[in-house]
């Protein structure tokens, strides 16, 4: 997700985090927040939430504790940006279709 939202939006670096209830598993989370240096534009988080719902998974925040999850450390190669692109705007255009 995250190198999708830098590709699709030509930024440097994009910190986002997706946060789970402890009882959440596969495919749930609570929610998920984008964060660029030094504001986090809400227009990425409402992307990454609808990308996040068009490859399956499901968000629920019921207020409950959460534990957050930071996943991309940055260290890629092209040829793996261009998979998870490709992957999510794929999802997102049959998503989009239904």
């Amino acid at each position: 997700m995250t190198l999708w939202l830098i590709e699709k939006h030509g930024l440097s670096r994009v910190h986002m985090w997706v946060d789970r209830h402890y009882t959440q598993i596969g495919r749930e989370i609570a929610g998920v927040t984008v964060m660029t240096s030094p504001r986090h534009p809400a227009r990425l988080t409402e992307a990454a939430h609808e990308a996040f719902l068009a490859l399956g998974y499901t968000i629920e925040d019921t207020r409950a504790d959460t534990y957050g999850h930071q996943f991309c450390d940055g260290h890629h190669s092209r040829h793996e940006v261009i998979q998870a692109y490709a992957r999510i705007e794929d999802a997102l255009k049959l998503w989009r279709s239904q």
